[in-house]
């Protein structure tokens, strides 16, 4: 079933020219296209409580968002009109550390929430905090946009890397109105363990055999990183492959070890120049 709702997501500096991947997306599958645009206004530091001086300048500040994240909305708005797709835009205002709530409450109502991201390198707390909120808190799969992403060319070479666990599969269910319309799937297994309580005795037949139920043509791999992070494994044999789709699941220890560690998912999101598709 294609998705009919999307949620995209971006930040009062991400200007109308970087939603251009979720638009796209929005047409191809004749979705809704809902805009949750937010500004982070700062708190009032511990030293500012007391002096009239430092909360003036913590209203003028938060005042200065507030309008920014009218024009932004603004922006979008003309922006989207033009295109004349069903859409509504969202614009909140999020104190640090409360994105993952806002972002819950909107994407548990989508069926696909895009992070469009319009910076490279290591993630913000507050793009953390939103992924987190988006994967964890409202069972909805991810779609993560890196910066410069061809908006015309998405899901026509996909790779899916697979682990045999459960959100590797919830992310190759979740990915499926992506996975119909590829012209090229490939499954790329890392370090497999041939037995019954992994791999099987064939590492990637049993998921390959599940695709081709629904007419899925897949190409299966198997590869040792060699002492190598799992992340530039996958990110090398996506850039072998021209893949323009990688489909994984994220976090499969818990968040808590996963921020404190870094791990897979972190440095895919902060090193990936292919689009995500995420599901926990």
């Amino acid at each position: 079933m294609p998705f009919k709702t999307l949620l995209a997501l971006t930040e009062i500096e991400t200007g109308p020219a970087d939603i251009e991947a979720a638009v796209s997306l929005a047409k191809a599958f004749g979705a809704h296209l809902s805009v949750l645009i937010l500004g982070e206004i700062p708190i009032l530091p511990f030293y500012g409580y007391g002096s009239q001086g430092y909360i003036d300048i913590w209203a003028e500040e938060g005042k200065q968002r507030e309008e920014d994240l009218k024009a932004a909305t603004a922006d979008i708005n003309a922006r989207l009109t033009r295109e004349g797709i069903s859409f509504d835009i969202r614009p909140q205002i999020s104190l640090p550390g409360h994105e993952d709530d806002i972002v819950a409450r909107h994407a548990i109502y989508c069926d696909l929430a895009i992070v469009l991201r319009s910076t490279e390198g290591e993630l913000t707390s507050a793009e953390m905090k939103a992924i987190d909120g988006a994967l964890f808190d409202s069972g909805r799969p991810v779609l993560f946009v890196p910066k410069n992403t061809k908006s015309d060319k998405f899901g026509e070479r996909a790779m899916i890397a697979w682990n045999a666990r459960r959100e590797a599969a919830r992310a190759v269910s979740d990915a499926h109105p992506f996975l119909q319309g590829a012209k090229d799937i490939s499954v790329l297994i890392v370090d497999p363990v041939v037995g019954e309580e992994d791999h099987g005795e064939e590492p990637g037949a049993d998921i390959a055999l599940v695709l081709s139920r629904y007419e899925l043509k897949v190409d299966v791999s198997s590869v040792a990183s060699a002492g190598r992070p799992v992340s530039q494994v996958l990110l090398d044999r996506a850039r072998d492959l021209n893949i323009d789709l990688l489909v994984m699941g994220a976090y499969g220890h818990s968040r808590l070890r996963q921020n404190i560690l870094g791990g897979t998912t972190r440095e895919m999101l902060e090193n990936s120049n292919v689009p995500l598709l995420l599901s926990h």
